[in-house]
């Protein structure tokens, strides 16, 4: 029985591991934006997306896998929360989460160089967890000169680097990414003192959150998922397209 729970809360934490990368697609956006086709796709006509992907075989049938978790697992939880939940409660633990995310953004824009994000941002949850009540209400909008930026990770610093996203990755519940973002990714983490591996909880507490974190965030990664996949004659493509030339252009800003 004992070893039964600890591969659940291991299954639940992974579970919550792979949502966070897909969440990451949704920094910046209010509860109720949408991409727009240019945003998901850009202009194919014009700049066609090349995107090296030697492993195809392999990540379509983990493409399979991973559409079939969303639409029966993820999905239903989405909505069921969404169904429980009244929209002021669920914007205020949206807006809890995304200003934990304060160590990610703030390297991001330290491995930059930009001093004056790594600052604002700073100073936004410096705000947001005092004015703002723990980050539930995101304070710092009031100001004019604490407006958001856009969320920095690791993957992005590398890639204002200069260094290459390599091959195309879709990665068991954590979806799409490519070698420079799964590398970020897991920097990312390591800066996180919420998550592990160095998370300075543990146990029984590390598991509620995590899994909370999932649920909360699971309508954001269930909209976005859906848009990009949606309407595709080729969602897999479609998914790979999108994905790489948004991370481009995050790096690109």
């Amino acid at each position: 029985m004992h070893q039964r729970s600890h591969y659940k809360r291991t299954f639940l934490q992974y579970c919550a591991f792979g949502l966070t990368l897909c969440v990451s697609l949704s920094a910046g956006l209010a509860e109720d934006d949408f991409l727009t086709e240019e945003e998901l796709y850009g202009d194919f006509e014009e700049e066609p997306t090349v995107v090296r992907d030697p492993l195809e075989s392999v990540n379509r049938l983990t493409f399979k896998f991973n559409d079939f978790i969303y639409m029966n697992v993820v999905k239903h939880i989405a909505k069921g929360y969404q169904k429980v939940t009244p929209d002021p409660v669920e914007r205020g633990a949206s807006n809890f989460f995304k200003n934990l995310g304060y160590p990610v953004r703030l390297v991001g824009n330290l491995l930059q160089g930009r001093m004056k994000g790594a600052w604002l941002e700073t100073e936004r949850f410096a705000v947001n967890t005092t004015l703002g009540v723990v980050g539930v209400f995101p304070a710092a909008n009031r100001f004019e000169r604490l407006q958001p930026l856009e969320s920095e990770d690791m993957g992005q610093a590398f890639g204002a680097w200069g260094i290459g996203e390599g091959p195309y990755l879709v990665l068991p519940l954590l979806g799409p990414s490519n070698v420079r973002d799964l590398v970020g990714f897991v920097g990312d983490r390591a800066v996180n003192p919420l998550k592990k591996p160095y998370s300075v909880i543990g146990g029984d507490v590390q598991t509620a959150f995590g899994v909370t974190e999932f649920v909360v965030k699971s309508p954001t990664l269930m909209r976005i998922y859906t848009q990009m996949k949606d309407g595709a004659v080729d969602p897999y493509s479609s998914m790979k397209n999108g994905y790489s030339q948004m991370r481009r252009a995050m790096i690109e800003e």
